[in-house]
């Protein structure tokens, strides 16, 4: 995986995250949650607990060109069921300088790829209702509303709903 990528080009890499990119995985992360009401309260040491989490059949993958993070991805596991083993949570997040560049795209295409070759048939994006950039490119990429979980976000005395997007790839 430590090659150039095809769809993305041969200047971009995807490559499994490292505890040396957790700085740069927070600082994407902060950066998307600005954009919103909500705070999470993650941190580094959460950061460094995704990357030392993931594993080849749930990767954490970062976005790379000439060694300058630009984004990530994470699979997670959906319910922790067997039954559901096959659906994943997925998370994609540009740096904002990049974005709207087509990475993100790319990106969805890397992990729908390399999906089903895990094994995975269902992938599964949860997005804040406010977050209407967001889920127009899940929209945008072939992925449906399955759902709203209504004021279940909050954040300061702000209530949110999430919306859940998704995608079979089978």
């Amino acid at each position: 995986m430590n090659r150039a990528n095809p769809v993305l080009g041969e200047q971009l890499r995807v490559r499994p995250a490292e505890l040396e990119d957790a700085p740069f995985i927070l600082s994407i992360f902060l950066e998307s949650e600005a954009q919103t009401d909500f705070k999470g309260g993650v941190t580094l040491y959460s950061v460094i607990d995704w990357i030392e989490s993931s594993s080849p059949e749930r990767p954490f993958w970062v976005l790379e060109y000439a060694d300058t993070v630009m984004g990530w991805c994470a699979l997670e596991s959906f319910y922790g069921l067997p039954s559901f083993a096959g659906a994943v949570e997925l998370g994609i997040y540009i740096q904002a300088e990049y974005q709207r560049q087509r990475l993100a795209s790319g990106l969805l295409e890397f992990v729908e790829h390399h999906a089903q070759q895990m094994d995975i048939h269902t992938l599964v994006a949860y997005i804040l209702s406010a977050n209407l950039r967001s889920q127009q490119f899940f929209k945008s990429c072939g992925y449906e509303q399955w759902g709203m979980l209504p004021n279940i976000a909050r954040s300061g005395g702000i209530l949110g709903d999430l919306m859940v997007f998704g995608k079979s790839l089978s």
